[in-house]
């Protein structure tokens, strides 16, 4: 036998942190600042998807029509007026063209809209018809015009209007005092995204001050996403009925009634605006008169917008990170496991890819579905990498939990919008006073 003595195993005297606690900590920080490069490569993804959905929209728009605003029946009476010139100046008079729009005053429209999704590829839009059926009434006033002007009432004529008449050309109408008339193209308003129809009404001078004229009309649109009416008179009601369960009510004024369910909506606007019956507008009255109404109607939203979703979920990737990251470390600190940075940089990586996952199923399958596999990809990755790292079935059952409590946590601050940071804030103190509550006894000091 030999005599010398059998050497005595030593204890590893290694310790889960090589740097140190702080220097470790240090490590990973840095780490999760780097992680945030792919996450803004990611978030680019997702606005040029975005925008991708706008061009599509917009493309829809051109060919089907786009937002629809209706100006309701109005009088326009065209006026001229000597233009002034030079004292050097001869030949025949030049004159200065002009308008005296008269509002009615009481318009009221009743709009039924029929909605669709219209798709091209993964992108899709809003369209619907809409069947627009106009009252108004109207007293004709006595207009006192400027000095020299001249109130040409032979050509008087009364005016409707929409964003895009394309549809409606063939289908419009309007009657006076139960009497057809007759339609035609204005082309010389100086209109900007407004198509008007012109109605002759044949005068042969100027009507009886106080005539009262009782408007009737009907329009059929074609239009995308939005609907409204320009509210151009001394009181305005519209009533707009749709089979649309997600509307958001828009303008100047909310509607005095509503109800919105499953199936569809109503709604009825009552608006009483003062504005002065009488208009005395320069060549461009149409712009003149557009700009000067705003208008009240309806966006006919999506019951879930995949893209504004996937947004605000990868909004929260910093914090998802970092509470992974955090568990991996309290895995470190508490269990004793030795986890290299290598290690946490595919964890988050894992992590980094979930709202692009998010998109991409969201694209040709919906946000909910999407949110479920995403989910269950991520979540099944980093729990099974995490069981291959730490060689413990218990600790990857912990992470999966925490991790699937979290991406549940989020779907449900997604869901309430507006109580968003409100529990996002709530979620975030409780998560701290778990890690304190857990780390109350580690020696930070300990290198």
């Amino acid at each position: 036998m030999s005599d010398i003595p059998a050497s005595t195993p030593q204890p590893d005297s290694r310790r889960p942190f090589r740097l140190g606690r702080a220097g470790k900590l240090a490590l990973v920080g840095g780490l999760l600042l780097l992680m945030l490069v792919p996450h803004m490569m990611i978030e680019a993804v997702i606005e040029e998807r975005e925008s991708y959905q706008e061009q599509v929209r917009e493309g829809i728009a051109r060919s089907w029509g786009p937002a629809q605003s209706v100006l309701g029946p109005l009088l326009v009476v065209p006026t001229r007026a000597p233009a002034q010139r030079a004292a050097y100046e001869t030949g025949p008079l030049r004159w200065e063209r002009g308008a005296v729009a008269v509002l009615p005053a009481q318009l009221r429209a009743e709009a039924k809209l029929a909605p669709e999704r219209r798709r091209r590829g993964l992108f899709e839009a809003v369209i619907y018809e809409a069947e627009v059926d106009l009252t108004a009434r109207l007293a004709v006033p006595v207009i006192n015009p400027e000095p020299g002007t001249e109130l040409l009432w032979q050509e008087a004529f009364l005016v409707t209007g929409a964003s895009d008449l394309r549809s409606a050309a063939a289908g419009a109408r309007l009657s006076m005092d139960g009497r057809e008339l007759t339609s035609r193209d204005v082309p010389d308003a100086g209109c900007v995204g407004m198509d008007l129809t012109r109605w002759d009404l044949g005068l042969e001078g100027p009507p009886e001050p106080g005539r009262g004229l009782a408007l009737a009309g009907a329009l059929t649109l074609r239009g995308t996403s939005r609907f409204g009416l320009l509210p151009l008179a001394r009181r305005t009601e519209l009533a707009v009925a749709a089979p649309w369960p997600t509307p958001s009510f828009t303008g100047a004024g909310l509607p005095v009634r509503s109800d919105v369910t499953a199936s569809g909506f109503t709604a009825e606007w009552r608006e009483g605006t003062g504005q002065p019956l009488v208009r005395h507008l320069g060549a461009g009255w149409c712009s003149q008169l557009a700009d000067d109404g705003t208008q009240v109607g309806v966006d006919l939203l999506e019951a879930v917008p995949t893209y504004r979703m996937v947004t605000r979920a990868s909004k929260y990737a910093a914090m998802f990170l970092a509470l992974a990251f955090l568990t991996y470390v309290l895995f470190e600190l508490m269990a004793g496991v030795r986890i290299h940075l290598v290690q946490y940089g595919l964890l988050g990586l894992s992590v980094v890819l979930f709202p692009l996952l998010l998109l991409a199923f969201g694209e040709p399958l919906g946000f909910a579905v999407a949110y479920v596999i995403s989910t269950a990809a991520v979540v099944g990755q980093a729990s099974a990498y995490t069981a291959a790292v730490t060689r413990r079935a218990g600790l990857a059952g912990l992470f999966a939990g925490v991790l699937g409590g979290l991406f549940g946590f989020l779907y449900i601050v997604l869901s309430l919008e507006a109580y968003a940071l409100l529990a996002g804030s709530v979620a975030l103190f409780a998560a701290l006073s778990v890690v304190m509550a857990v780390t109350r006894r580690v020696d930070w000091s300990e290198t």
